[in-house]
């Protein structure tokens, strides 16, 4: 059943857009975290809704972070970066970086409600375990070669 599941995955995002196959790699993701931490039905519903919620908290603040280092590379380049600026900016990213450590903790902490402990523990090294899988699978297809990169 799993190969099945996953053959389809593969299927159909040959040929699909980029964002296409974001979302294609998002349902691999979700289908092999299932997989990996052996969620039942009840926890999959709960565990999540919580994933995706932290998910866009992560990626709002990266964004702002992102902002604030392009900010700070154009005023490199342009030379007209002050120091009171670079490290008033500094500041909030690093703010920044302590708001997403701490939104982390809550995170998993949240997640004992839902899942085991072996089961928080898979989670911490899966998303390590996921990419170096990806990355296998991607050294092995002897057409890939970098064609989906620009």
């Amino acid at each position: 059943m799993n190969k099945i599941i996953f053959l389809t995955v593969l299927c159909l995002s040959f040929g699909l857009s980029q964002e296409d196959r974001g979302k294609n790699m998002r349902v691999m993701l979700k289908w092999k975290l299932t997989e990996y931490l052996d969620l039942d039905e009840s926890q999959a519903e709960k565990f999540f809704p919580k994933m995706n919620s932290h998910e866009k908290e992560l990626k709002s603040i990266n964004k702002e972070i992102l902002a604030l280092k392009n900010k700070i590379e154009e005023q490199i380049a342009s030379n007209s970066s002050t120091k009171r600026e670079n490290k008033r900016m500094m500041e909030q990213i690093q703010e920044l970086e302590k708001e997403k450590i701490d939104k982390k903790y809550s995170y998993v902490s949240s997640l004992d409600e839902v899942l085991t402990a072996n089961q928080i523990s898979k989670l911490l090294v899966f998303d390590k375990k996921f990419k170096k899988s990806l990355k296998d699978q991607i050294r092995k297809d002897p057409d890939y070669k970098g064609k989906h990169r620009r």
